[in-house]
């Protein structure tokens, strides 16, 4: 799994909290303009998904792969509406088969390039992130 955290002022939530997966979880609008980020890119994703921890997009490559890239914010209740920068979180997460793990299948090598592309989305917008792991 590929992951970074920043921090921005960029995506904060344009509904109120009551319409947000959880008190403090914020994401679509990051998850929004990452897939149209990507796109721009030639990578295409799905439309925001909502989930009780965030919002995911989902890519699936030519080769038939899935994989997650998740945003959320790191953000206490409220947070999001005091026009100040929070910590996001961005994680890409492959789907890889029972078949692909029991042949040693890993997807290393285009999570890295997924990755290199979200921080080329995020580095056009003028953000750098405060932390990564791949």
């Amino acid at each position: 799994m590929w992951r970074i955290e920043f921090s921005s002022a960029a995506f904060l939530p344009l509904l109120p909290e009551e319409c947000q997966g959880n008190p403090g979880v914020y994401g679509f609008e990051l998850a929004w303009w990452l897939a149209q980020g990507l796109a721009a890119r030639g990578i295409i994703t799905s439309y925001p998904v909502g989930e009780d921890w965030g919002w995911l997009i989902e890519h699936t490559n030519s080769e038939e792969t899935e994989f997650t890239i998740g945003c959320a914010s790191l953000a206490e209740e409220g947070e999001g509406y005091a026009g100040k920068a929070i910590t996001w979180s961005i994680f890409i997460r492959p789907y890889t088969s029972l078949k692909q793990r029991l042949k040693g299948q890993t997807h290393e090598h285009e999570v890295r390039r997924l990755g290199e592309q979200v921080l080329a989305v995020l580095t056009q917008k003028g953000i750098a992130p405060a932390h990564s792991a791949a």
